[in-house]
């Protein structure tokens, strides 16, 4: 019996939809291996009673207190104020962060005087400025996102200056034959230049985002937020509920990486034509 052209052109597409299935379940399976390990060692190591449960509850008992948590506490309101939060402060602390990186590596005066101030404010861990935001801006979540700012700021403008100072001098020396000054060469020739190696400072800030907001909030319980959560599961005992509460913080950090960061990374080599982008 002859095939028509319908009939090839169909299984033409589902030959191809099989493909893109298997190539999704094997980057899956590629990327999920270890956790799967790590679950398994888990589940093994409660299931044999090695550790006692108020010390390490099993899987099945952190994903039941995760549920009600959900439905019962609200913890979906804490999660969605956490992450405006982290996206709100860590997108301040970037700008802030760029453009003293940039104005920092461009001027020999700001270089010398503010360069050894941000290395010097790197040393210092963010937490250790949260009385003086909570003194300045009160206990509540202004603070804390004070916080989160400042913990992002402080790498951002350090990868922008690194980047600033490995831009090749031949191509600065030559947007200055062309003509460029100013901001018009800011603007064309020194960010796009930058764009690269600031995908790392964007990922480094936003992990530093994190550790400082999730410190800040778990002293500054009156905010709403993931960490009051934490704070909540360690005064009344309950190893499950901050188990619970790590595990979503997990989720959201392995989301984030794949979705934005990750995607990010590859157009931007795709885009700059570097090589070894994938």
């Amino acid at each position: 019996m002859s095939t028509g052209p319908g009939d090839r052109a169909g299984a033409g597409r589902l030959a191809r939809a099989r493909r893109r299935a298997a190539a999704v379940l094997m980057g899956t399976g590629r990327k999920s291996w270890f956790i799967l390990v790590i679950v398994l060692a888990w589940w093994l190591i409660t299931a044999a009673g090695w550790v006692d449960p108020y010390k390490l509850p099993s899987p099945g008992d952190v994903i039941a207190t995760l549920g009600t948590l959900f439905t019962e506490r609200a913890l979906f309101a804490d999660l969605i104020a956490t992450v405006l939060r982290l996206v709100e402060g860590w997108a301040i602390g970037v700008v802030a962060g760029v453009l003293l990186g940039i104005l920092t590596g461009t001027s020999r005066l700001l270089e010398d005087g503010i360069r050894p101030v941000i290395a010097g404010l790197q040393a210092v861990p963010t937490i250790a400025f949260l009385p003086l935001a909570i003194l300045w801006l009160g206990f509540d979540g202004s603070a804390v996102l004070a916080i989160t700012a400042f913990g992002t700021f402080k790498p951002m403008a350090l990868a922008t200056y690194g980047a600033m100072h490995q831009i090749p001098p031949t191509l600065l020396m030559a947007g200055r034959a062309l003509g460029a000054r100013g901001l018009f060469m800011q603007r064309t020739l020194i960010f796009p230049a930058i764009v690269p190696n600031l995908v790392t400072g964007l990922k480094m800030g936003w992990s530093f985002a994190w550790r400082a907001l999730m410190a800040a909030e778990i002293v500054v319980t009156g905010a709403a937020g993931l960490g009051g959560v934490l704070e909540l599961g360690r005064e009344i005992g309950a190893i499950d509920v901050v188990m619970a509460v790590i595990l979503v913080i997990l989720v959201v950090g392995i989301a984030t990486e794949q979705l934005f960061f990750t995607r990010l990374e590859r157009w931007v080599n795709r885009r700059w034509g570097l090589v070894g982008a994938r």
